[in-house]
C-alpha cells in the first residue's frame, strides 16, 4: 500500500483482507468438518463412555496457544473450544445438564466457556437428577458447589462417573464441578478432584491442592492439571 494512501483507503485495504483471511478460514474449517465426519463413522460407539475426549481437547488447545503469536491466550482457547465442541456436536448429540440453586447464571457462564455453546442445555432440579443423566445419557452434568455441599460424598471410587473439571468465574473463584463418564486416560490431562479424609486433605494441601467443600469428615479438593501446572 503506497505510504501516502488516505485513512479511508486503508481502512478498505484491511477490511479486504479481513474477508480473503475469512474466506481462507471457511475452507479449512470446511476440511475440519468433513474429517470429523470420517471419524464419525469410524467411531460408530464409545461404548459406555462419552465422545467427549478432555485429553485431546488439553492437548490441541495447549498445542495452540504455545504457537500462537498475536492472539491472546483466552482468544484461542475460546475459539477453538467453540471448534471442538461445534465439532463434536456433528458426531453425537451431546447435553450439558446443570443444576444450581445460588448463582446459575454464573455456573452458566462458566459453563460455556468450557463447554462451548453447541450443546444442548437441560436444567436438573437436583444433583442427584443431574448425575443421573451423566451416567445414562450423552450428558456431562454440570452441578454448582458451596464450601458445604455434599452431592460429591458417594462419588469417589464410583467406576462410571467422574468430577473431570472445576468450574470458576472470572475472580478464580470455583463454582461448580463437570461429571462424566469420562475414561481413565483422558483423566489424566484433567485437574485431579478427588475426595479425602483429614489425613488425605493434609498431604494435599502440602503439595498445592485447594479444599473445595468439606462435608461429613470428607473433603472435595482439586489439584491442577499436567498442563495448567507447567504453564505458558
Amino acid at each position: 500500500m503506497a505510504a501516502d494512501a488516505s485513512p479511508a483507503d486503508a481502512l478498505a485495504a484491511l477490511r479486504r483482507e479481513i474477508d480473503a483471511l475469512d474466506e481462507a478460514m471457511l475452507a479449512l474449517i470446511d476440511r475440519r468438518v468433513a474429517a470429523v465426519m470420517n471419524i464419525a463413522k469410524i467411531k460408530a460407539t464409545d461404548g459406555d463412555r462419552l465422545r467427549l475426549r478432555p485429553a485431546r481437547e488439553a492437548a490441541v488447545v495447549e498445542r495452540l496457544v504455545a504457537r500462537a503469536k498475536v492472539a491472546p491466550d483466552g482468544v484461542v482457547r475460546h475459539i477453538w473450544r467453540e471448534i471442538m465442541a461445534a465439532c463434536l456436536e456433528l458426531q453425537i448429540t451431546g447435553e450439558l445438564v446443570v443444576h444450581a440453586a445460588n448463582e446459575p447464571a454464573l455456573l452458566t457462564d462458566a459453563m460455556r466457556q468450557r463447554f462451548g455453546s453447541s450443546a444442548a442445555m437441560t436444567i436438573a432440579s437436583s444433583a442427584t437428577d443431574a448425575l443421573a443423566a451423566a451416567r445414562t445419557r450423552e450428558a456431562v452434568a454440570v452441578i454448582e458447589l458451596t464450601p458445604d455441599s455434599n452431592w460429591w460424598n458417594g462419588l469417589g471410587g464410583d467406576p462410571m462417573l467422574a468430577m473431570f473439571e472445576c468450574l470458576r468465574d472470572p475472580a478464580g473463584r470455583a463454582l461448580g464441578i463437570a461429571v462424566g463418564r469420562i475414561a481413565g486416560e483422558d483423566l489424566q490431562a484433567c485437574p485431579e478432584i478427588a475426595i479425602v479424609d483429614d489425613a488425605g486433605l493434609a498431604e494435599r494441601r502440602a503439595r498445592g491442592a485447594e479444599l473445595l467443600a468439606s462435608n461429613d469428615g470428607l473433603h472435595l479438593c482439586v489439584s491442577a492439571a499436567p498442563a495448567q501446572q507447567g504453564g505458558r
